[in-house]
């Protein structure tokens, strides 16, 4: 964690020369529109200080205007940079070809033409994965059990996760889950952290607007990295004004389905000495009744390989599916047990979600949003 802001910062810097001058600066060739050139990059770059600031202590409004432009900056920045990467190293493949083949068999870009191949290309991109992000989609899945008492046929489970509310998230993401909460009825909410990222003192009307979901058998939720961030006191008020029953280490059985729920705390809680339980994932598990359906709720998709078998049905977040796919497929899945979607476990399942919101960008690519409906089906119905 300590090391976290000095990184990010020193590659949002870098990020930011290297874009102008590898391709702004060289393609314009009068000072004054390098100077305006330079402008954009400039704000962009105080762009996450100002923000930061605006959502603790300006208005919501002023915290909106000032984080969506800051961070739609980050998301065109960061194509930029990336595509810049790649005009460079096709501009170096030409180059030891001439060099050493001495042949040219590809052209080399103008500066002009570089630049617009990377203006073009950012632009896009950011415009679509800015749309994707708007798409929510709903993910089904059907798990049979023998463990539900007889006369319970289902138990039907929606699951969110990382919907980031905070500064640029907000009601538009409250009702897109809603929509679904309302069409598809389900007997148990849960949340598996990140449901909060900002100052939420402000925004009580959107802790009002989830407590609106009253499920029969209740409303879980277990915090995730972002609630600590901002404040996890404020993260818990909040949480419990829109009606959640949150778990920091904890077991909840219900006995009348014979449904055992178990959350457990993000371990970020440890850097800001906020923990209330030292329990491990085994030893909290083990508290759970393995007679009984056991539901792990857990922000990270991450598991000591001694809690095996200690539950039928694990619910994750956190990695949004890496958010731009390759991340995902190429990073994430080396990090955690997946990046996304459902998965056979040696002995149980696990669903890890992308989430509704974001944390940094609104954009996506390729993992759009979702939420999941699970249905908990009676073997002996």
């Amino acid at each position: 964690m300590r090391w976290f802001i000095p990184l990010f910062l020193t590659v949002f810097i870098f990020m930011h020369i290297y874009t102008f001058l590898r391709f702004f600066k060289p393609a314009i060739s009068k000072t004054h529109l390098r100077l305006l050139a330079l402008v954009p990059f400039s704000l962009g770059f105080f762009s996450p200080f100002v923000w930061r600031y605006a959502d603790a202590h300006a208005s919501p409004q002023i915290a909106y205007i000032t984080a969506l432009l800051g961070l739609f900056w980050l998301g065109f920045l960061f194509y930029s940079f990336f595509i810049g990467l790649f005009v460079d190293l096709y501009r170096g493949l030409v180059f030891l070809s001439k060099k050493f083949l001495h042949i040219n068999p590809l052209p080399t870009p103008s500066h002009r033409t570089a630049l617009l191949v990377v203006l073009t290309l950012s632009l896009t991109l950011s415009a679509y994965s800015h749309y994707e992000t708007l798409n929510l989609r709903v993910e089904r899945f059907t798990l049979e059990t023998d463990k539900l008492p007889k006369g319970v046929e289902r138990i039907r489970i929606l699951h969110t996760s990382d919907m980031h509310l905070g500064p640029v998230m907000g009601m538009d993401k409250i009702r897109l889950v809603m929509d679904v909460y309302r069409r598809e009825k389900p007997d148990m909410v849960v949340s598996t952290g990140d449901l909060v990222d900002g100052n939420m003192r402000n925004k009580l009307h959107l802790a009002g607007a989830l407590s609106e979901m009253r499920p029969p058998l209740g409303k879980y939720a277990v915090l995730g990295n972002h609630e600590y961030y901002r404040g996890v006191e404020q993260a818990i008020d909040f949480m419990q004004r829109a009606g959640f029953k949150l778990l920091r280490g904890e077991v909840v059985y219900l006995e009348e389905h014979n449904l055992t729920i178990v959350g457990m705390d993000d371990r970020d809680c440890r850097f800001f000495q906020k923990c209330t339980s030292t329990l491990s994932d085994t030893a909290l598990l083990q508290k759970a009744s393995k007679e009984s359906f056991v539901l792990y709720l857990k922000h990270r998709p991450e598991l000591e390989k001694q809690a095996y078998g200690l539950f039928d049905l694990m619910l994750s977040g956190h990695t949004h599916g890496g958010v731009y796919y390759p991340v995902g497929k190429l990073v994430l899945t080396k990090m955690f047990l997946a990046d996304r979607g459902f998965h056979k476990l040696s002995h149980g399942y696990l669903y890890v979600s992308k989430g509704v919101g974001t944390g940094g960008p609104p954009m996506r690519l390729f993992s759009p949003p979702d939420v999941a409906i699970i249905d908990l089906l009676n073997k002996r119905r």
